[in-house]
């Protein structure tokens, strides 16, 4: 929104008015909408998914240490044999060479690094989706934030608006002689307070404009296509029912918890691949050749061998001692690491439910307040004009709106972001969550 928008919403209660109806009516650019065209093109989401088939390739190539070693060679040339108990001039001789290689065994090294690569392959997978989900809350931080501000910025116009005209109207009675000038005093001293609010949310909508903008990668957004969401009813139907349960279910989906259970593995096969350099391995080969002319020979003929390895590696027992010693270390690291990720994840769970919770809770009293906070001016305003009460009243009035607005706003936004933290803290946040796309209106935990 520029300055000059700015100044006049300030001076006018009805651009205040028509700046609410754009807000609440306008569905140009919903949530779902900004959040689904950064999920697309984000840095983040492209090296992630690229990250996701790399290490699908990585579980292709440590499963083709299996695939038979397969070669064809050919070798060409000329021989000559001189002062030799027999001479030979060949003038051209080639060889062609076919041959196989398998691996058969290798004391369980390549097995172990086959079941690494999937459970790399599983991590990513998880990394995806918290690069995606982390993502995915930032934008609906941004996007309500700015929401959250505007609305902010509207209390803070209005209550300037309305205390304009309180202090207006008391200078009139202190003409006619019916109002005190202590009560235009105040009335004036409150008018201040309510432009330098002015001016401190209107910094604060910048704020939260410059980090719309930067996350969304735009310029000069147009507030007014903003639409204020609804949880959705799949998100809502998500959400645990207490906290045991919310505890229960981050135990056991818990993205950060299930990637420390799978270092555990890696690092137990990695203790396997250290125990295999101290054992055998067994590998096979047939070759096939077909020589003509070769080795100072005149004809042609074929050559046939087939061959069996198998190699102790004596050496092993005191050269991979300490690397082997090295992953026992490493899997001990991991096992103590995986308990501690576990009782941050109680603890995580707890947070995020109680967060819900309280978000739902003060929502609730939030509506009441703000209900109650209008009615309450609409009679200070009354009584003051019947004479009934003093200009205190109805500033008090003015200032308790005010407040509870901001309020309003303040905790129907703490409502979506904990639902959105909530499930992401149990793995089930998924993009198709963020809102409910049939209905447009206020913040709300209700699909009625």
């Amino acid at each position: 929104m520029s300055i000059i928008i700015l100044k006049l919403l300030r001076n006018s209660a009805l651009g205040v008015l028509a700046f609410t109806m754009s807000i609440s009516l306008s569905s140009a650019n919903s949530l779902t909408d900004m959040v689904n065209s950064i999920l697309s093109s984000h840095e983040d989401i492209v090296n992630a998914k690229k990250e996701l088939e790399e290490a699908g390739r990585d579980v292709t190539d440590a499963k083709l240490a299996y695939a038979p070693d397969l070669s064809v060679k050919w070798e060409g040339g000329s021989n000559d044999k001189d002062d030799a108990a027999s001479d030979s001039q060949i003038d051209g001789w080639d060889t062609y060479d076919w041959t196989y290689k398998q691996k058969i065994m290798d004391s369980g090294a390549t097995l172990a690094d086959i079941r690494n690569k999937n459970l790399e392959l599983d991590k990513q997978e998880l990394e995806y989706i918290s690069a995606r989900n982390d993502l995915l809350i930032e934008a609906a931080d941004a996007y309500l934030g700015l929401i959250k501000a505007s609305e902010k910025l509207q209390a803070s116009i209005e209550a300037e608006a309305n205390t304009r005209e309180t202090s207006g109207q008391e200078e009139i009675r202190v003409q006619v002689g019916s109002g005190l000038t202590s009560d235009v005093l105040k009335a004036k001293r409150q008018l201040a307070s309510a432009q330098k609010t002015v001016i401190s949310d209107e910094k604060a909508f910048n704020s939260a404009l410059y980090t719309y903008e930067t996350v969304f990668k735009t310029e000069d957004p147009d507030v007014n296509s903003l639409t204020k969401p609804r949880v959705s009813p799949d998100a809502l139907g998500m959400v645990p029912d207490s906290m045991m349960e919310t505890v229960n279910l981050a135990l056991m989906f818990n993205r950060d918890l299930l990637i420390s259970e799978m270092d555990v593995k890696i690092a137990r096969n990695d203790v396997i691949t250290a125990l295999a350099g101290f054992g055998p391995t067994v590998d096979g080969e047939y070759k096939r050749s077909f020589k003509d002319d070769a080795s100072h020979t005149a004809g042609s003929h074929s050559e046939e061998q087939i061959k069996l390895t198998v190699e102790f590696p004596i050496s092993g027992i005191y050269m991979d001692m300490p690397g082997y010693l090295n992953d026992r270390s490493a899997l001990d690291r991991a096992i103590n690491d995986h308990a501690v990720k576990e009782r941050d994840t109680i603890q995580d769970a707890k947070e995020a439910w109680q967060e819900y919770a309280n978000a739902r809770t003060m929502l609730s009293y939030s509506e009441n307040e703000a209900t109650i906070a209008r009615e309450l001016l609409s009679i200070s305003q009354k009584e003051r004009e019947a004479g009934q009460s003093d200009a205190a009243a109805v500033l008090a009035a003015e200032e308790t709106l005010e407040g509870a607005l901001k309020d309003l706003s303040e905790d129907s936004m703490s409502l979506m972001t904990s639902v959105y933290e909530l499930l992401d803290v149990v793995n089930m946040l998924e993009p198709s969550m963020i809102e409910d796309t049939r209905r447009v209106g206020t913040f709300n935990t209700s699909t009625q």
